[in-house]
C-alpha cells in the first residue's frame, strides 16, 4: 500500500502528485498561485482605487452526515471569506452549522484538492500521476470503457457513489452496474427493520428526536449522538431539560454519555444481552403490554412445532412468494372465544397463548415460543455477559415498559459487529412486548440525522429512457473482492475503497487486479491513490450554473446557488456525466443541460402540489430554504398501528431465519471478538471505529483549520498503555494478521481496558504508516445473506496487538 513511512504527521502536495513535477506542471494549467490555501486566502493588497467586490450566496452543507445545514457564503473578489448559518430559515432551529461547516472557508482551498485531471504513470497504489487536460482523461477514459463493455458486457463496470458527491446519473448513462448493497450502516437494521416494515435496513428512526421531550426515557445505545448529529444537538438537551431521563449504553465514556443524566459501560457487542436480559425482566415482572401485543404484533400467529415455520393459509398466486402488504393476511391465530384456529383477520384480539391442530400440524403461538426463549436467558446471564450490575438491568427495563420510551440506536457502535442484526431484532422485540412505538414520546431507530430522522417530501425527477437502465448486479459489492465476477473497471465517485471495505489487504489485490479504476472527487483519498484516472469534482460550494440542484434537507427544501466558480480545473458532476454521455454516444438533450434546469425539473415534477409550485426563482427569493408543509409537526411513524409488512403488525417472528435458529433473537457472541475466542491470547485489544465531531467518516481529514485541533490518535487506558510502555505521543503499532498502522497514541482513562478507539475513516496521510482498513475484520456470518441489506460488514468486531513502533 502506499504510504507516509515518515513519522511526522504532516503532508504535502508533492507527497500525493509524484512525477507531475510540483508548480511546473501545475503552473501549465494556469493554476499556479492557487496550490495552497495559503495562497487563495493571503490578504489583498490594500489599493485605495480598489473596490472589492462582495456578494452572499446559498448553499447547503454536507448530505452525508445528515445535517443538510443551509449556509450563507460571503464572497469577495472571487474568494469565498466567510460562511454562516443561513438566517433564511423560518425556524431558529434549522439555522446550524458546525466546525466542519465553518472550516470550508480554508477546506475548499485545501492542498488536497484535485486541481487538474491525473494519470497514473507507475504501478498501481504507487502514487505516481502526470497531469492532463480534461479532453485527454474522459476520451480515455470513455475508449477503454467502451473497449470493456464490448468485450465483457455492460454490468462489467461498476460505478459506486457516496454521498459526498452527486454522481446521480453516471450508472444510468454507461448502462453500468451500482455497487448494491455494501453492508454499511445495516447491522441495526437487517434485524429491526423487518418487523416494522420500515428504515429500509438502515434503522430510521420510527419518530424525530422532537419527539424525545415527550418520553419518560431516552435509552441511547450504540450511539454518540451528540457527536455524530451536531447541528440537532440541541434536541438532546431541549428533552433532558423537559424532564426525560437520558441514559447512554456504551463502552467508551463518550462525549453522549458525558451529557447523559446516566451513562452504563457495556461489553463490546453485547447490546443484543442487554436488550434480551431487559425483556427477561419485563416479561417476568409483568409489565408486558398484552393488549399491544395481542391487537397490534404477530405474537398470536401460529408456527409448526416441528418446522419452525408460521402457518400459513394459500395464496391466490402460488408462484407468489408473499402477498403484497394489507391485501391478503394468509396466518392463522386461536379464537380466544373458542380455543379453536381462526384465520388472521377474523378476530380482533386473538389468544396470545396456546397450543392447537391446524390440519394435522401442531402449532403453538409466537408469543408461547417467545417465552421459551426467553426463560432460558435470565437478567444474571445478561449481566455476565454485558459487565452491567443486574440491578441496573431491571431498574432501565422498568423505566423501558413503564414508558414512553424512546431506544435511540446508532450506526458505528454495535452495529458493526457480526451479531448485530441479533441485537436489532431484540431491540424489535422489547418495543413489541411494551408497545413503545407509535405514540408521543415511544420510538425506536437511529434518530442520528435530521435530514433522515425529520419530516420529509418526495421531489419529482429527471425522467431517463427506458434503455439507460443499470446493469444486474448478481454479486453485492462486499462479496467481489474474492469474487470478481463480471466487473472489470471500477468508478469511485467519493472514497470508496478505504471507506466501503474492510480488510485493506484483500482490497488491495482486488483493485490491482481490475482493468481500469477511476476516481471523481474534490480533494485527493486514499482510494485516489489505487486509480489510474483521478477526476477534480467540485464542492458544494462551486458551479458552473446559477443553482447547482435542490433537495430535501432537514424539515426544509435546501437549494445550492452558485457561491464562487468551479475552483483550478474543477468541474461539476452534471459537467462530467455529460461529456461522459456525449462520448458514449447518447443524445446531448437525455440529460439537463445544468443544475438550473435539473433543479427546475425535480421541484415541477414532484407529485406533491405543495413542492411541484415552488420554483427555482421563489426559492431564491426566499434565500435559498423552503419549509415542508409539515415541518413544525413532530414525525411519528404508525400512530395507528398500521405497519408497513404483509400481516400490517409487528412481525417480530423471522422464519426465513429458523435454520439458523434466530427466528426469534437468540443470544449469540460477535465472531471475533467474542470472550472465549483463542486469538484473544495473540491480539488482546479490540478496535473501536468510532464517530467524531471533526470528521463525516474519511471527509475533513485534510481540513486544516480542523488539524490544528483534531490529529486521529489511538486511544487506549492507562492500564493498557502501562503494561505496553507506552507513552503519551509515541508512535504506535496496531496490528494484526491481517494488516498494521503506525498513529500516535494517546492513553485516555474514558477508554475500556481491553479496546482501543481510534476515529473511523483515518488513512495513511493522515497517520504515522498505513491505512486503519489494514487491519478490520471483513468475516461475515453466513446468516447475512438471508438478511435485508444483506451481511454486515464488522468493522469493529477487530482483535488487535499494539506495540511502540
Amino acid at each position: 500500500m502506499a504510504e507516509a513511512n515518515a513519522p511526522k504527521l504532516g503532508f504535502t502536495r508533492r507527497s500525493f502528485l509524484k512525477g507531475v513535477g510540483g508548480a511546473a506542471a501545475l503552473s501549465a494549467a494556469g493554476v499556479v498561485g492557487m496550490t495552497s490555501a495559503q495562497a487563495w486566502l493571503a490578504p489583498a493588497q490594500a489599493d485605495a482605487a480598489q473596490v472589492a467586490e462582495e456578494y452572499t450566496a446559498c448553499t447547503f452543507h454536507q448530505a452525508h452526515c445528515g445535517g443538510m445545514c443551509p449556509l450563507k457564503c460571503t464572497v469577495r473578489d472571487g474568494r469565498m471569506v466567510l460562511v454562516q448559518p443561513n438566517d433564511a430559515s423560518t425556524d431558529d432551529r434549522y439555522k446550524t452549522i458546525c466546525l466542519k461547516g465553518i472550516s470550508e472557508v480554508q477546506h475548499i482551498y485545501s492542498d488536497k484538492r484535485v486541481q487538474a485531471p491525473l494519470k497514473r504513470v507507475g504501478d498501481r497504489g504507487s502514487n505516481e500521476f502526470v497531469q492532463i487536460s480534461w479532453d485527454e482523461a474522459l476520451d480515455e477514459i470513455c475508449a477503454s470503457l467502451k473497449d470493456i463493455q464490448a468485450s465483457h458486457g455492460k454490468d462489467a463496470v461498476m460505478v459506486m457513489s457516496g454521498s459526498e458527491t452527486n454522481s446521480s446519473f453516471l450508472t444510468s448513462v454507461l448502462q453500468a452496474r451500482s455497487g448494491g448493497f455494501t453492508g454499511i450502516d445495516v447491522g441495526f437494521g437487517n434485524g429491526l427493520d423487518p418487523a416494522i416494515g420500515y428504515g429500509g435496513g438502515f434503522a430510521t428512526s420510527t419518530a424525530d428526536p422532537r419527539d424525545w421531550v415527550e418520553s419518560r426515557l431516552v435509552l441511547t445505545v450504540g450511539s454518540n449522538f451528540c457527536e455524530s448529529t451536531l447541528p440537532q444537538v440541541r434536541l438532546f438537551f431541549e428533552a433532558k431539560e423537559a424532564g426525560a431521563r437520558m441514559v447512554t449504553v456504551d463502552p467508551h465514556f463518550s462525549t453522549t454519555a458525558g451529557k447523559s443524566d446516566e451513562w452504563a459501560p457495556i461489553v463490546p457487542g453485547t447490546d443484543a444481552a442487554l436488550f434480551l436480559g431487559m425483556i427477561s425482566v419485563i416479561l417476568d415482572e409483568g409489565l408486558a403490554d398484552d393488549d399491544f401485543m395481542s391487537k397490534h404484533t404477530s405474537m398470536p400467529f401460529l408456527v409448526d412445532t416441528a418446522t419452525g415455520k408460521l402457518l400459513r393459509d394459500h395464496v391466490e398466486d402460488p408462484s407468489a412468494e408473499e402477498p403484497e402488504t394489507g391485501a391478503q393476511n394468509p396466518f392463522f391465530v386461536i379464537d380466544p372465544s373458542t380455543g379453536a384456529p381462526a384465520r388472521y383477520g377474523e378476530v380482533a384480539a386473538p389468544a396470545l397463548s396456546g397450543i392447537v391442530e391446524v390440519d394435522g400440524v401442531q402449532a403453538t403461538t409466537v408469543y408461547d415460543l417467545m417465552r421459551k426463549s426467553q426463560s432460558a436467558f435470565t437478567v444474571e446471564r445478561a449481566s455476565e455477559l454485558t459487565g452491567i450490575a443486574v440491578d441496573k438491568i431491571v431498574e432501565l427495563a422498568r423505566l423501558y415498559a413503564k414508558g414512553p420510551s424512546s431506544l435511540a440506536l446508532g450506526w458505528g457502535g454495535n452495529d458493526k459487529m457480526g451479531n448485530a442484526d441479533v441485537a436489532g431484532h431484540a431491540a424489535a422485540l422489547l418495543v413489541a412486548i411494551t408497545g413503545n412505538i407509535g405514540k408521543p414520546g415511544a420510538g425506536v431507530g437511529v434518530y442520528v440525522g435530521g435530514t433522515w430522522s425529520g419530516q420529509t417530501a418526495a421531489l419529482g425527477a429527471w425522467e431517463l429512457p427506458e434503455e439507460l437502465a443499470p446493469a444486474e448486479a448478481k454479486t453485492a459489492a462486499y462479496d467481489l473482492r474474492r469474487n470478481p465476477e463480471n466487473v472489470r473497471a471500477l468508478i469511485c465517485c467519493g472514497d470508496i475503497v478505504a471507506q466501503h471495505f474492510a480488510n485493506m489487504g484483500v482490497t488491495e489485490q482486488w483493485v490491482r487486479g481490475l482493468d481500469l479504476v477511476i476516481s471523481m472527487d474534490p480533494y485527493f483519498t486514499e482510494g485516489a491513490k489505487w486509480s489510474d484516472y483521478v477526476l477534480p469534482l467540485t464542492t458544494r460550494f462551486e458551479n458552473d450554473s446559477d443553482c447547482g440542484n435542490v433537495k430535501v434537507g432537514y424539515n426544509q427544501i435546501v437549494m445550492q446557488q452558485k457561491v464562487i466558480d468551479p475552483l483550478f480545473e474543477a468541474k461539476t458532476d452534471l459537467w462530467v456525466e455529460r461529456e461522459i454521455a456525449r462520448r458514449m454516444g447518447i443524445a446531448e438533450d437525455v440529460l439537463p443541460k445544468d443544475g438550473v434546469e435539473l433543479s427546475k425539473t425535480v421541484l415541477s415534477t414532484a407529485e406533491d402540489p405543495y413542492i411541484s409550485s415552488l420554483t427555482v426563482e421563489k426559492l431564491e427569493q426566499a434565500g435559498g430554504v423552503w419549509p415542508l408543509e409539515n415541518a413544525r409537526e413532530v414525525r411519528r411513524e404508525y400512530t395507528d398501528y398500521e405497519f408497513d409488512t404483509v400481516s400490517g403488525r409487528m412481525d417480530v417472528y423471522y422464519d426465513s431465519l429458523a435454520s439458523f435458529g434466530q427466528a426469534l433473537p437468540v443470544w449469540e457472541p460477535c465472531n471475533e471478538i467474542a470472550a472465549d475466542n483463542p486469538l484473544r491470547e495473540k491480539y488482546p485489544l479490540q478496535l473501536a471505529n468510532v464517530r467524531s465531531r471533526f470528521r463525516i467518516h474519511n471527509q475533513f481529514n485534510d481540513a486544516k483549520w480542523i488539524q490544528q485541533y483534531f490529529e486521529p490518535t489511538v486511544e487506549l487506558s492507562p492500564s493498557e498503555a502501562q503494561k505496553r510502555g507506552i507513552a503519551d505521543g509515541d508512535i504506535v503499532e496496531v496490528f494484526n494478521d491481517r494488516g498494521s498502522f503506525q498513529v500516535r497514541a494517546v492513553s485516555n482513562e474514558s477508554i475500556r481496558p481491553g479496546s482501543i478507539r481510534l476515529a473511523e475513516g483515518s488513512t495513511a496521510d493522515y497517520m504515522a504508516r498505513g491505512n486503519m482498513q489494514s487491519v478490520t475484520n471483513d468475516a461475515m456470518n453466513e446468516r447475512g445473506y438471508g438478511l435485508l441489506q444483506g451481511p454486515v460488514i464488522p468493522f469493529s468486531d477487530t482483535l488487535v496487538e499494539v506495540r511502540k513502533a
